[in-house]
């Protein structure tokens, strides 16, 4: 019995230390990973990386949603223009005019039941541009909060010393009241 509980043991240990790299990576590090080992396609130059949210979810274990998601926070990061990122659409499971039986329109109805999915495609130095993006959101989310909560701070120290200078002004009234009230009950 104890040899039993010895081997489950020994079970979960392996499994977890199987998972325990995944869960410790970053999906964001994860994600740049998958897209610089997705081989560029035969047609573009070697220095594009193309991707598919298929490709992305099964690697991942995400949704497809959430890697279309996470492609497009990429594509944003990277950003776009003449040698940056960008996505098209292509149909999936039609059939092309040629290899339709039927000719044209047996292929227009075939791509009418075709799914569009997005594909993506990245520069070859999309890495250093998304991890440039990533310390300026950074920086400026560590600023904004320094700057909330110095002018928090401020906010504060003001409204002290308007209470501090306030209760000195009451106890400088006080004592004036005090001087007039003598000064009248001696006679002047």
């Amino acid at each position: 019995m104890d040899t039993n509980a010895a081997d489950i043991d020994t079970q979960v240990t392996t499994n977890n230390d199987e998972t325990e790299p995944l869960n410790s990576v970053p999906l964001d590090e994860r994600i740049l990973d998958l897209v610089r080992r997705c081989p560029p396609p035969s047609s573009q130059a070697s220095t594009r990386h193309v991707i598919r949210p298929a490709l992305l979810a099964s690697e991942l274990g995400l949704s497809v949603e959430d890697a279309t998601r996470e492609l497009c926070g990429l594509l944003s990061a990277v950003g776009g223009g003449e040698n940056g990122a960008s996505f098209e659409f292509e149909r999936v499971g039609g059939l092309s005019a040629d290899s339709a039986p039927g000719g044209d329109s047996a292929a227009k109805a075939s791509n009418n039941n075709a799914t569009m999915t997005m594909v993506f495609t990245f520069p070859h130095n999309f890495e250093a541009r998304a991890r440039r993006h990533r310390r300026k959101v950074d920086f400026r989310r560590k600023f904004q909060s320094f700057s909330v909560g110095f002018i928090k701070v401020v906010k504060i120290v003001t409204a002290f010393g308007l209470i501090i200078s306030l209760a000195v002004l009451i106890i400088a009234g006080i004592c004036l009241l005090a001087a007039a009230i003598v000064a009248l009950a001696r006679g002047g």
